[in-house]
């Protein structure tokens, strides 16, 4: 049996090894890596099955079998990879050429009490898309009954709309606005959400395909998410969402089973008519109208391009709450679309739906992982039954062929540690919401929460109502490594002690909870800036300077001037100057604040006015530009060892940069 178990320990290994090695540079190898984790996750499984879970008493079974569930729908979830990623997929790119006449098009910008700066740049980034005008409705759809919004659709000359009841929140204003509008193509498009000038251009050659009924394109961002920023890692890993708008959303498309999001969205009017609209008695009705769009036979395309960005939830609170509505909403639409109302639907978009909603219940799985140990070494109730040998035997291989398998279809928008801190910071909560949800009636929890976006602001502070449950079990898990210690007798301590998994899980469990307790520190947001590289000329005392432009703010701007420049001591001074680049001229503009670095200086100047075409302009270049990929993916460079260095450094950055906040 050892020698067995050893030669199976090499082989596994061997093999992952050598076909991730392979499948890194051909994609077609990947196959041989999915199903080397299928069968040791297989072995893994029969193996705890049959010879791991405690008999000893009745608690220990109850915990025991519990962990077993975990582990057991941890694999259901990720052989849903394997099934998106068996095949390499990418859909072919289609543009407007592919039709024979163009549509018109409407664009419905839903707003409730959104911020009207954050309103304006979608509005401004909708009119900057290229599209025969003539062809073209924009419409803003106030649900919030606010005077200012109705201004700005005057100010920038797109219709508004504004219904006498509030019934049904987004997808009822999303109703409503279909009853006065005429366009054949309808675009949902958030609040917050700035499309690129080719949004379309790039999307509605799909529509030439008679049974195509609705288009997605990612929901991208450009602020930093709660993760990025709060534990300084803004460049050094993926936005949270990336892995599923990027990765899991393209998977889905061969398969029609493309998950409508609620924004940067296209649908055929002919296809809302068929299912009387957007979906309504669910929170979550982008995922209902999507799900009733398919099983009435229509085909949803993704477009895996950064085609429109925007903000991502910058509190810990706000990123709650979020969770919390997607989670409940998920489980909304289980109960009132069961399974049996959707006949139309294939056996894998039943699959690739039902796995959907149980992605929500994973929290709780986090909690058993996060609890067993703490009750193995304080009150001795063990939930696994082995011994070090025949858990490197079967463990180790299992455990490596889900991070290589998660590795060889997340094209480096993946980490095991990350995922762990993204569904940590929201286990407790939503767990709570979900199973409430689950178990009583959606009419005693049926709140919408409007995830607040466009927060700043010069302070930090800690988020203790969000996080204390983390707390208490971080201080449960710091209890039991204390206890365990005290208990150890030192005179006869063994080697196998030291080297238990309960110890190992522990404090794998204290990491991973100490970082997921630093997301809870909101740190000062400062105005977002976007790199870029521009020429301009600044007008100043009557001198025309040559400047280089490095970073655009929407009521900002930074050059960067050499220590030898002979224009050096007039960029500094105080009085005002007019700045003229690309397409736009004489924006006025004060000096801000200045820092060194380099031997160079850079200069951020205050603009004090814009003219309505130069504004227009601008924000086009932050936004609309395609030409700096605003809300383009990057890959993660982090990894577990590394993180904590990341933190410190950029920690130092970070501190250096608030000190420039004015």
């Amino acid at each position: 049996m050892e020698k067995f178990g050893l030669w199976y320990l090499v082989f596994s290994l061997s093999y992952l090894f050598l076909f991730y090695l392979v499948a890194k540079r051909n994609e077609n190898y990947r196959k041989f890596v999915l199903t080397g984790f299928v069968i040791i996750q297989f072995i893994y499984l029969a193996w705890r099955f049959v010879y791991t879970i405690p008999s000893g008493s009745i608690v220990e079974t109850i915990a025991g079998s519990l962990l077993y569930l975990a582990e057991f729908m941890g694999f259901i979830q990720a052989f849903t990879l394997v099934i998106l990623f068996w095949k390499p997929y990418k859909r072919k790119k289609k543009t407007v050429d592919e039709l024979k006449v163009l549509p018109t098009v409407d664009i419905l910008i839903a707003t409730y009490n959104e911020n009207i700066d954050i309103l304006e740049r979608t509005v401004v980034g909708c009119l900057s898309i290229d599209y025969p005008k003539e062809l073209l409705k924009i419409y803003l759809c106030d649900d919030g009954d606010r005077s200012m919004v109705k201004k700005l659709a005057e100010k920038h000359h797109v219709e508004f709309i504004a219904r006498p009841t509030h019934e049904h929140a987004k997808a009822g204003n999303l109703n409503y606005a279909l009853t006065k509008t005429s366009g054949e193509i309808i675009v949902t498009q958030d609040a917050d959400m700035v499309p690129k000038r080719e949004f379309l251009q790039r999307t509605l050659g799909y529509f030439a395909q008679e049974d195509v009924g609705f288009i997605q394109t990612p929901q991208t961002f450009f602020n930093s998410d709660i993760f990025q920023h709060n534990l300084y890692l803004d460049s050094e890993i993926n936005n949270e969402q990336d892995f599923f708008m990027r990765s899991l959303e393209e998977g889905k498309d061969q398969f029609n089973a493309v998950l409508y999001v609620g924004s940067n969205a296209l649908f055929k009017r002919a296809a809302l008519d068929s299912i009387g609209g957007f979906t309504t008695g669910v929170i979550t009705e982008d995922m209902a109208t999507g799900l009733l769009l398919q099983n009435n036979g229509w085909q949803g395309v993704f477009v895996n391009e950064a085609l429109a960005s925007g903000l991502s939830p910058e509190t810990l609170a706000d990123y709650v709450k979020q969770r919390d509505r997607w989670g409940r909403g998920n489980v909304q639409v289980a109960k009132k679309y069961t399974l049996k109302k959707l006949k139309n639907l294939t056996f894998i978009q039943k699959w690739f739906y039902l796995d959907g909603v149980l992605y929500w219940y994973s929290g709780m799985y986090k909690l058993i992982y996060l609890l067993c140990p703490f009750l193995y070494l304080v009150f001795n109730i063990s939930s696994l039954k082995t011994t070090l040998a025949q858990l490197v035997i079967f463990w180790l291989p299992a455990f490596l062929s889900g991070s290589l398998m998660y590795k060889s279809v997340a094209r480096k928008k993946y980490n095991s540690f990350i995922s762990n801190i993204y569904e940590l910071v929201t286990a407790p909560q939503v767990s709570w919401a979900v199973w409430k949800e689950t178990l009583f009636s959606p009419k005693k929890n049926k709140k919408f929460h409007v995830t607040i976006k466009g927060i700043q602001g010069g302070k930090g502070y800690f988020d203790w109502r969000n996080c204390k449950i983390q707390i208490l079990l971080l201080g449960l898990n710091c209890f039991a490594l204390i206890y365990y210690i005290w208990q150890l007798d030192l005179s006869q301590l063994q080697w196998w002690n030291v080297l238990s998994i309960n110890v190992y899980w522990l404090l794998y469990n204290i990491v991973s909870l100490t970082v997921a307790v630093c997301v809870a520190y909101e740190r000062p947001r400062l105005p977002m800036i976007v790199p870029v590289e521009y020429q301009g000329k600044l007008m100043k005392e009557d001198q025309e300077i040559p400047v280089q432009i490095n970073y655009l703010g929407e009521k900002s701007v930074t050059i960067i001037a050499n220590q030898q420049d002979p224009y050096l001591s007039t960029l500094l001074d105080p009085e005002a100057g007019f700045l003229s680049f690309q397409k736009i001229k004489n924006v006025k503009l004060v000096r801000s604040r200045t820092i060194n670095v380099a031997g160079k200086v850079e200069i951020t100047f205050k603009i004090q006015k814009f003219s309505r075409k130069n504004h227009y302009r601008w924000l086009g270049l932050i936004y609309s530009d395609p030409t700096y990929g605003i809300g383009d993916i990057q890959s993660i460079r982090v990894k577990f060892y590394t993180i904590f260095k990341y933190i410190v450094k950029n920690r130092k950055d970070a501190q250096k940069n608030q000190q420039l906040l004015s």
